[in-house]
């Protein structure tokens, strides 16, 4: 996760704006939404806004990386109405999702896509920032009648066929995503989904050498998560980190025990995806195409031309509070996940 991250302020909310700078397409001159991706909803103008990537293949860590590879002179937008969307998609070939991903952040979720997209007949949307908007608009207007019909237009918008190869469509969702698993099961009920975690002080030492949003008080609308955000200094980031994932954790045990989750932990990476993912999800592998898998498994899950070594080793750093409060806590939940996980085997 990348600290310049969509969120609620106004240094994220320029960003935003950012992504939406390009030639403006009227949505009357387009024969169809095919190569259209939707970006992110304007909740003032009940529109949904899209940017057009044509042939081009997710192949970046993030969503947001392959957006960002196009030229300005490139860059296309339109906008249409949220109550068209099922309208705009009627005739667009789809991938029916395969599994949904949702994890505790820095725990190897990226390493995953990044795994799965290196195969042709994967369409694999890691973190896109359209649902990120979408669950913002829900929670500014909680009595959406439509709400799952929305997300279900937007979730086949990420998953259009443009290719006849693509056969399995993966999403991984951001780390604060994990309050709205209930809704993503109500709104898709026969989809497996996967819940990867990691050690807490792994964890929290990678937000130490980088903070993701979500670590940073104020900075993203987190309260669905409800952490604890009093007790301590407001400088305190190791603490607040701490938190918040805490709240992950107790977010994943609880769903895990309710919604039937898969439960994955960073440690069985990457041998647990050629040992029981590829059989799981029927995904065809010959030995020229498992190879390219685990080439991929050997490089940097963030930056795919350089291989990856292991996490650095502490330099400097402050190591999270081992005798904390929440670090405890974030011990005793990570210890009932890998109970949980243990009597339950992938497939």
């Amino acid at each position: 996760m990348q600290i310049n991250r969509i969120g609620n302020k106004v240094g994220f909310v320029a960003e935003e704006r950012a992504l939406l700078r390009g030639q403006q397409i009227n949505e009357g001159d387009l024969p169809s939404m095919l190569g259209w991706y939707p970006v992110t909803i304007d909740a003032a103008t009940e529109n949904v806004c899209w940017r057009y990537l044509g042939e081009a293949r997710f192949l970046e860590s993030f969503f947001l990386d392959t957006l960002n590879q196009q030229s300005r002179e490139q860059r296309q937008v339109c906008h249409t109405p949220i109550e068209s969307l099922h309208e705009r998609l009627a005739c667009m070939p789809q991938v029916a999702p395969t599994a949904f991903i949702f994890h505790v952040s820095r725990c190897g979720s990226t390493l995953l896509t990044q795994m799965l997209a290196s195969l042709p007949h994967c369409i694999v949307m890691s973190e896109p920032p359209v649902i990120d908007a979408f669950f913002r608009y829900c929670h500014e207007q909680a009595a959406a009648e439509n709400a799952i019909p929305v997300f279900r237009a937007l979730i086949a918008a990420l998953g259009q066929r443009r290719r006849d190869e693509e056969t399995h469509f993966f999403i991984k969702f951001d780390s604060w995503h994990l309050p709205w698993l209930p809704f993503v099961r109500k709104a898709y009920p026969a989809i497996p989904i996967i819940f990867l975690y990691r050690e807490p002080q792994a964890v929290l030492a990678s937000h130490q050498r980088q903070r993701g949003p979500q670590m940073i008080p104020g900075l993203l609308n987190t309260s669905r998560l409800k952490p604890v955000v009093s007790g301590f200094p407001a400088a305190d980031f190791d603490a607040y980190a701490a938190s918040m994932l805490h709240s992950m954790y107790c977010a994943g045990l609880e769903h895990a025990e309710a919604e039937d989750l898969l439960l994955l932990n960073y440690q069985q990476l990457p041998d647990v995806v050629w040992s029981d993912l590829l059989s799981l999800f029927q995904l065809d592998c010959d030995e020229q195409l498992l190879e390219k898998l685990k080439q991929r498994s050997g490089l940097h899950s963030k930056h795919r031309h350089i291989s990856f070594n292991g996490d650095p080793q502490p330099s400097g750093l402050v190591p999270a509070k081992p005798g904390s409060d929440f670090a405890d806590l974030c011990e005793q939940k990570y210890s009932q996940l890998e109970q949980l996980r243990t009597k339950v085997k992938i497939c």
